[in-house]
């Protein structure tokens, strides 16, 4: 049987293994990246607050997880990424810059709709 990383949170109300995650820090977290940032897709959990600040703090191995992200179809996920973790911090702006580029330009309707282009052309003036 599978167990659970102790770092993934098991509810959008589990602040302890938000917790854990943020004592163990990289390189411990990095199995779960993909996990924890399921958890950005709604930042009215109160996981994600939490969580928004250690993401930040992991910087550039962050990048091909959140591209992913930025390549696929949940405008709203995008949205939260882009102004909660890239914005800031100076790492992901430069490995993901390409990325935001290409959000700025050339939004889908989804983007567009939650304004992932207006996110990515503020995140970009930070470069």
């Amino acid at each position: 049987m599978h167990q659970r990383s102790p770092f993934i949170p098991a509810d959008k109300h589990d602040l302890d293994a938000v917790q854990a995650a943020m004592a163990a820090g990289w390189p411990a977290v990095a199995p779960v990246v993909p996990d924890l940032l399921v958890w950005m897709q709604d930042l009215n959990w109160p996981v994600a607050k939490e969580l928004a600040p250690l993401l930040v703090s992991l910087g550039a191995p962050l990048a091909p997880a959140i591209r992913q992200i930025l390549d696929g179809d949940d405008g709203i996920w995008k949205h939260n990424l882009i102004d909660r973790v890239v914005a800031r911090s100076p790492a992901l702006l430069q490995a993901l810059a390409a990325d935001l580029h290409r959000l700025a330009a050339h939004p889908t309707a989804s983007d567009r709709a939650e304004e992932v282009d207006v996110e990515a052309r503020e995140a970009l003036l930070l470069l």
